[in-house]
């Protein structure tokens, strides 16, 4: 078990370390792109909370982050300058929320999970397009505020944002370990591979899944509030069904309940579909059949 935790945490360093130096030595232009499968990234680890501790099959991920980010920006809008406010008041508030919701669809039961997650993110995208004096509607809003810090200013750039992703990837990472390692994660464990015999032992279902559920939409919030920041423009496109679908693809490519895969999985597979876009049409096959080929890959691995 020592070998194995210290092996664990050598493939860590090793990964941030490889971040940090391609956050280094990458021309800032072509850190677009690599920032836009960052925050992929951060979902999807937000999402092995949800599936990979809890046993919950959510896809809210795109809400939560589209909650964080227009939340976010419309606070900065009239609230300049707070950011030590304002970000940790949104990541709470949307984690509270989604340990809130998380609660009453335990009652529906693994099957109905997915499809109540799902309602929760068409809704927030139709709430969106319907407050177009609020949120612009489907034309979208222009952010006027960036993130900033007394004595540092604003936290702007491809190459900041690129590290504030993957401060929130190691931040993200540290909580994730430490919550799979401890006594509320292996109660989180004991239901999702048992539900009969977590209540037996007197483990209270709902309220421990519920604290991974808002875990993960608190993260989401997270990433979604440095991506409304960074891009300069929010629409509810940016957060529909499709981020919430990659998500799940990629932690089902990684395996839930791993930390590293998924992301890797994320980073690794975007980027590489993004290359292929010199084949024109053809690149959705290319892409499906890449796809495809990852999710066999680590269905063997699982079956070995």
């Amino acid at each position: 078990m020592a070998s194995f935790s210290l092996s664990r945490k050598a493939s860590l360093a090793l990964f941030f370390a490889a971040m940090t130096a391609v956050g280094l030595v990458t021309p800032a232009h072509r850190l677009i792109g690599v920032n836009q499968h960052m925050f992929l990234a951060a979902n999807v680890l937000a999402l092995n909370f949800c599936l990979g501790l809890g046993g919950q099959i959510s896809l809210a991920q795109a809400a939560f982050a589209g909650m964080g980010a227009y939340a976010s920006v419309l606070l900065h809008a009239r609230f300049p300058g707070a950011t030590l406010v304002i970000v940790p008041t949104v990541v709470l508030g949307v984690g509270l929320l989604a340990a809130l919701v998380s609660r009453p669809m335990e009652r529906l039961g693994e099957g109905f999970l997915a499809m109540a997650t799902l309602c929760v993110s068409l809704v927030c995208v139709n709430v969106a397009l319907t407050l177009e004096g609020v949120t612009g509607g489907a034309a979208g809003l222009m952010v006027e505020r960036r993130l900033a810090l007394p004595g540092v200013g604003e936290l702007g750039g491809d190459r900041l944002t690129f590290f504030l992703f993957l401060l929130l990837l190691a931040l993200g990472s540290y909580i994730f370990l430490a919550l799979r390692d401890s006594r509320l994660g292996r109660a989180l464990a004991a239901c999702r591979d048992d539900r009969h015999a977590a209540s037996s032992l007197g483990i209270d279902r709902p309220a421990v899944r519920a604290v991974s559920f808002g875990l993960g939409g608190g993260l989401s919030a997270a990433a979604g509030v440095v991506h409304g920041h960074y891009t300069g423009f929010i629409s509810p496109e940016q957060f529909s069904l499709e981020l919430s679908l990659k998500a799940l693809l990629f932690l089902v490519i990684g395996g839930p309940g791993n930390l590293l895969r998924p992301i890797l999985a994320a980073l690794v597979l975007e980027t590489a579909m993004g290359w292929l876009q010199f084949l024109g049409e053809a690149r959705t096959l290319v892409n499906g059949l890449l796809l495809g080929a990852a999710l066999l890959a680590g269905y063997w691995r699982v079956r070995r």
